[in-house]
């Protein structure tokens, strides 16, 4: 009997050594032209997206590689492409050779030196791993609580952010290798956002397997007695290009992508964009885990059992949907039957109490992850055991371990453990059901009162954890603890009153609708509707083929309304978080308020002589002249007059000169000004309007009133509120407000002492893009007093129409162009900008080039650049230079500004026509990457002379002035120096001249890079600012195309716009159209319901989308709304703005038909003849038409708004009635 509890006893410890001890294992890739198929790419120096990882970036030798294209990799050379050191090969199909060269071996007077180049053969199917975390000195005091027996790292003669020991090294790997159990751990491959499938899910996972063979860590070749390792451990996996031989599989994403759109419609009756994102396993479709993000990161790093399991179903959903479609072969059946076989195995490596540690962690149990692994190996406590019951044992004495380092404290554990109540060890013991973290354990644990509450729903864990400015726990990772599955938690299944029966249970419901609505809050929805809610919880049901009930949510929602709002309305029924609707609510009741009504003391000046004086050319006889003026006096009167006024306009209307008149005013400067902007160039350049006074960043000024967390980068309202309100002017201007998310709006007005406050005053430009973040709060609040019926209202709202920069020298095509991208009716005369495309007749300040797929756009971008930059006899580099001011860099550190005259944009960082590729064009070619003088912030080397970008906020202190100056995300600056041998590279930044700001080399591919190339930006880095010149480069498609992304993009120019479009021009105007637009798309309830019902639909938005009946029409004003809906009820056929050619010319009508001859008849509707300008625009166009034989009353009918925009429905049936006589 005792022999055979001791070969139990033995067994089981082996189970258990094999079992905890073991993990999965996450390996970052780069992304692959060829589908990753065990050759080189087919074209690497056009392949950009694996260049977001620096070691692929900075290769030097791009030309070389390109010789390799499509070879084997056991046909390159040792040491090349890049990629090799990157996981670039990890199908190789044959084994091939690699060496590894030390970093440190260049330096003769390091033990480094004496390493020697080390060769090794690497078998097929290999990838590569660095535990890079677990190397770097940051994690140093966790490893060392974890693992006292690792040996104490050694003192580097040089700064160093990694460990330099090598026996410590050699500990670490050795360590972090053993965990990975052949055909036990599963292998997860992910790419990092350098992907064409979405650069912006931070992870997509491309595949994965299982890990088939470990090999030994290697050490460099040396006669030292001191033995140093390679970091890159070996693995061998199962993945195999015949899905018939594959245990594990690699997702078709490139074969998705050569798909012909034509065939995956009639396929599956979808275009190619949603069947990609169907297939796509990102972290949106793991519900954004952080846990998992995590996991996903530094290159090499494990992942928890529960982490797999969750993958692995996504995975198989994935895969469900790939044969669903059937658009590729391949045994994808077979797929499916090893995730069922893994999942299987991993729900076996399981325990119940996951987090054992981590709460022994909480109730302040030092050595709790050594007791955990002690009670483990020694076979005191089997995986599906409870480590409760041993942990107990062992403070009691029943059970000893010899040779503890923590024997000492033992009686100090046994005091701790005996002090807690039963109460708390049972809600210690909940706690650690969930794979979740010490510190949300403790915070859970202390809150006593919360205990009943905790126990009848363990989901509010995961429902409180999105206010809790910690880590999202999601519903899935409170599944794995309250639902019953023996196969996990082994005779410790949960009980009442925590157990889920069921996965529609109302607690597990809630918590998802929940997670969904804080998840959309990143794609600016502030709530959503029912339906949308249904079918994302049905999506979620169907794999465990589950569906839920006809009208379930309406039927609990007594109990899901205990947490979330319930919106009932005419328009639908919809759910929104209490928080947002409180943030909604609040600022409907200030905008509102404040909008209807005046200040109590005006001010007392002469804004028409004042504005006139101002306007550079004023001529009283020039129509435009005039308009311009009004505009501005009856701005600057709301200004005097409001409690809160709204000013709009794009570049050049007036806005800077109305603020700068504005406080001239001695009075306003007597009552004290706030200038605030959301960026740093905003905040320079309202600074710059000001006459001296000092401008603040948003974030810079919540952070100074005590409402901005840095730690999440996000505003809050603290506790203490309203004993810290600011008092410290009474007249607060904010400029680029359609960047502000709803949270920034509240945040701000929350730390403002309204009741001290006379006037807030809210600029900037509805048409732009929404802000990065929930709402689109400036949009909603321009439509609301824009459209408003109240006098009061209206009266704290001017729209800027006239530029005022084209009253002398006459039409922008800038701006005409710009003017069909907005919300509003482009002038009568505005579709003359297309005739003059297509007959290339554009004025001085618009250039327009076309190239016609990504191999040509290097060749097309350096032609474009030869043309238009200035100095056309000089070479390239030099105009460069020259056109960036960074070719006299003293005059530039004096006048840092000259670097905003010509900038690049693009709407996407990683494709060929993406920022970081256009920034690697304009190195190469300004010379600059040609010089060793270069500090490396990954992924990008950064030269002498180079324009780069800040991406930070921070403070940084200055050279000379040795002052902490602010410095923030969006600031635009150029390496000044570089001390290469230190790797110290000095910027100065725009608005801050004659200082420079020091930056180190840093290297690794997770830290957020605090400063890149800047030759480049995408579109959405330069809203809020502007520059003389400006090149767009517009690819035709991809899914961050939008309205207000073109307009941002055309409205950035001051002085000329050169575009450079893919393919041709015409398919720029889909995008003029309002289900092109982004804002609209946005769910809001600031002033009027406006929801989708579908995640494809638009919502009515009111003065964005004016819906019609006739089926996918969407016009732009309501009195078209009136004109399509009864052409529409009687039965006449129409087209809405479509493109004519008439004798050689072109124009878009509002509305245009065919008679019985087939001869066209065109319907402009007339909107607002009181403006001069529109007028003036109107007769223009009429002259035009009867130009090309269009005649009013024959084949040219008009209708008009009266007074405030009213339309006469009569006069519209008279019109029709006329037509029907035609037709």
């Amino acid at each position: 009997m005792e022999l055979f509890s001791f070969v139990q006893h033995f067994i089981n410890r082996y189970r258990n050594i094999v079992t905890i001890i073991m993990k999965h294992i996450s390996i970052r890739v780069p992304w692959h032209d060829n589908k990753w198929n065990g050759t080189v790419c087919k074209c690497p120096k056009n392949n950009p997206f694996c260049k977001t990882l620096h070691r692929i970036a900075e290769s030097p030798n791009t030309d070389k590689e390109q010789m390799y294209a499509g070879k084997d990799w056991s046909e390159v050379e040792q040491t090349m492409p890049a990629c090799k050191g990157e996981n670039g090969g990890f199908m190789n199909t044959k084994a091939y050779k690699r060496t590894f060269k030390h970093t440190y071996s260049w330096n003769e007077y390091s033990p480094h030196h004496n390493l020697r180049p080390t060769t090794i053969e690497v078998s097929p199917y290999t990838f590569w791993g660095i535990p890079f975390r677990y190397m770097s000195r940051d994690t140093s005091k966790e490893l060392d609580l974890k693992y006292p027996n690792f040996a104490k790292d050694e003192p580097a003669p040089f700064s160093t952010s990694w460990t330099y020991g090598a026996q410590r090294q050699k500990d670490i790997l050795n360590w972090f290798s053993s965990n990975i159990k052949p055909n036990l751990s599963l292998a997860v491959l992910y790419c990092k956002n350098g992907n064409p499938i979405d650069e912006e899910c931070g992870r997509i996972i491309i595949g994965m397997g299982e890990v088939s063979k470990v090999h030994n860590v290697i050490l460099y070749d040396t006669d030292m007695s001191t033995k140093y390792p390679v970091w890159d451990l070996m693995m061998e996996h199962t993945i195999r290009p015949d899905l018939k031989k594959s245990r594990g599989f690699l997702l078709p994403y490139k074969e998705y992508l050569e798909l012909d759109d034509v065939f995956i419609k009639k396929k599956t009756g979808k275009s190619k964009q949603v069947v990609i994102e169907e297939i796509k396993l990102s972290l949106k479709e793991l519900d954004n885990n952080q846990k998992i993000f995590q996991e996903l990161s530094y290159g090499c790093e494990y992942l928890s059992n529960h982490s797999m399991l969750i993958i692995l179903n996504a995975a198989k959903n994935c895969i469900e949907k790939i044969i669903k479609h059937g658009l590729i072969g391949g045994d994808w059946k077979r797929q499916i039957r090893w995730i069922d076989e893994q999942i299987s195995k991993v729900k076996d490596l399981i325990g119940p109490f996951p987090a054992f540690a981590e709460a022994l962690r909480a109730i302040g149990i030092d050595y709790a992850y050594i007791i955990e692994q002690d009670l483990r190996n020694y076979g005191f406590c089997n995986i599906k055991d409870n480590p409760w019951e041993s942990f107990k044992s062992l403070l009691k004495g029943t059970i000893r371990i010899e040779n503890i380092c923590y024997k000492s404290e033992l009686s100090l554990y046994k005091s701790i453990w005996d002090s807690i109540t039963d109460d708390s060890k049972e809600i210690l013991e909940l706690l650690s059901r969930f794979e979740i973290n010490s510190d949300t354990i403790k915070y859970w644990y202390r809150r006593i009162q919360s205990y009943s509450n905790l126990l009848a729903n363990p989901y509010i864990i995961s429902e409180a954890s999105i206010y809790l400015n910690k880590d999202i726990i999601t519903t899935e990772m409170i599944d794995l603890g309250v639902i019953a599955d023996p196969q996990i938690q082994g005779m410790w299944t949960p009980k009442s009153p925590y157990l889920i029966d069921s996965k529609i249970d109302k607690r597990r419901i809630r918590s998802l609708i929940t997670s969904k609505l804080n998840s959309v809050l990143a794609d600016g929805d502030t709530l959503l509707s029912v339906e949308e809610i249904e079918k994302y919880i049905e999506n979620s049901l169907s794999k465990d083929n589950l569906s839920l009930p006809v009208n379930y949510l309406l039927t609990i929602k007594d109990f899901i309304t205990e947490t979330l709002i319930l919106l009932n309305s005419e328009e639908g029924i919809s759910f929104q978080l209490k928080k947002y609707y409180e943030i909604e609510n609040y600022l409907r009741k200030i905008f509102s308020a404040r909008a209807s009504k005046s200040v109590k003391k005006t001010l007392n000046e002469d804004w028409e002589s004042l504005v006139k004086s101002s306007i550079i050319g004023y001529d009283e006889n020039n129509i435009k002249s005039r308009s311009a003026a009004e505009d501005q006096i009856r701005a600057l009167k709301m200004f005097s007059e409001k409690r809160l006024s709204v000013l709009s306009g794009p570049a050049g209307t007036g806005k800077t000169t109305i603020v700068r008149a504005f406080l001239n005013s001695q009075q306003i400067l007597n009552e004290g000004v706030l200038l605030l902007a959301p960026t740093g160039k905003a905040r320079v350049k309202l600074g710059n309007m000001s006459n001296g006074l000092e401008a603040k960043t948003i974030a810079q000024f919540l952070t100074q009133q005590g409402f901005f967390n840095w730690d999440i980068m996000q505003p809050y309202i603290p506790k203490n509120a309203d004993e810290i309100k600011y008092t410290g002017a009474r007249n607060i201007i904010v400029d680029e407000c359609s960047m502000l998310t709803c949270m920034d709006f509240y945040a701000l007005l929350k730390a403002l002492d309204l009741k001290y406050v006379y006037r807030i005053i809210l600029i900037g430009d509805p048409y732009q893009l929404p802000p990065i973040g929930s709402g689109r709060i400036f949009s909603d609040l321009f439509n609301y007093l824009n459209n408003s019926e109240e006098k009061q209202l209206r009266s704290a709202i001017t729209q800027l129409r006239t530029v005022v920069r084209t009253i002398k020298s006459g039409e922008s095509d800038i701006l005409s162009l710009a003017s069909w991208f907005t919300g509003t009716k482009p002038s009568k005369d505005a579709d003359n900008i297309f005739e003059k495309i297509y007959k290339k007749e554009l004025e001085k300040d618009l250039s327009i080039y076309v190239w016609k797929n990504e191999t040509e756009l290097k060749e097309k971008l350096q032609e474009v650049l030869v043309k238009e930059l200035p100095n056309s006899s000089c070479n390239l580099g030099y105009r460069i230079k020259s056109s960036i001011g960074l070719d006299n860099i003293t005059n530039a550190v004096n006048n840092p500004e000259v670097i905003e005259n010509f900038q690049v944009l693009s709407p996407v960082v990683s494709p060929m026509w993406g920022t970081h590729q256009l920034n690697s064009y304009f190195q190469e070619w300004s010379g600059n990457s040609y010089s060793k003088y270069f500090i490396e912030i990954s992924p990008e080397r950064l030269y002498y002379g180079d324009k780069v970008i800040q991406l930070i906020n921070e403070k940084r202190e200055g050279y000379p002035s040795a002052k902490k100056t602010q410095l923030s995300n969006g600031q635009i600056g150029f390496i000044r120096f570089v001390d290469y041998k230190n790797k110290i590279g000095k910027v100065v930044f725009t608005g801050i001249p004659n200082q420079t700001f020091t930056y180190n080399s840093s290297l690794s591919d997770e830290k957020d890079a605090v400063l890149e190339l800047a030759y480049a930006i995408t579109i959405h880095k330069s809203q809020g600012s502007d520059f003389d010149t400006v090149l767009v480069v517009l690819p035709k498609t991809g899914r961050i195309l939008s309205r207000e992304l073109i307009y941002t993009a055309l409205t950035r120019a001051k002085s000329k716009l050169i575009l450079l479009v893919e393919d041709n021009t015409s398919w720029l105007m889909e995008f003029t159209k309002p289900q092109a637009s982004i804002l609209a798309k946005r769910n809001s309830n600031l002033f009027k319901y406006s929801v989708r019902k579908d995640n494809n639909e638009i919502p009515f938005v009111e003065g964005l989308i004016h819906k019609t009946l006739k089926p996918n029409l969407i016009v732009r004003s309501k009195s078209e709304v009136i004109i399509a809906n009864l052409l529409y009820e009687r039965g006449i056929k129409f087209e809405y703005e479509k493109m004519i050619k008439e004798n050689g010319k072109c124009c878009i009508p509002d509305f245009t038909l065919e008679d019985a001859s087939g001869d066209i008849i065109i319907w402009e509707h007339l909107g607002m003849l009181d403006n001069p300008a529109y007028k003036e625009s109107w007769e223009k166009k009429l002259r035009f038409y009867k130009s090309i034989g269009f005649i009013e009353g024959e084949n040219l009918f008009t209708t008009i708004d009266h007074e405030n925009g009213a339309i006469d429905s009569m006069e519209i049936v008279r019109t029709i009635n006329k037509l029907e006589e035609i037709l």
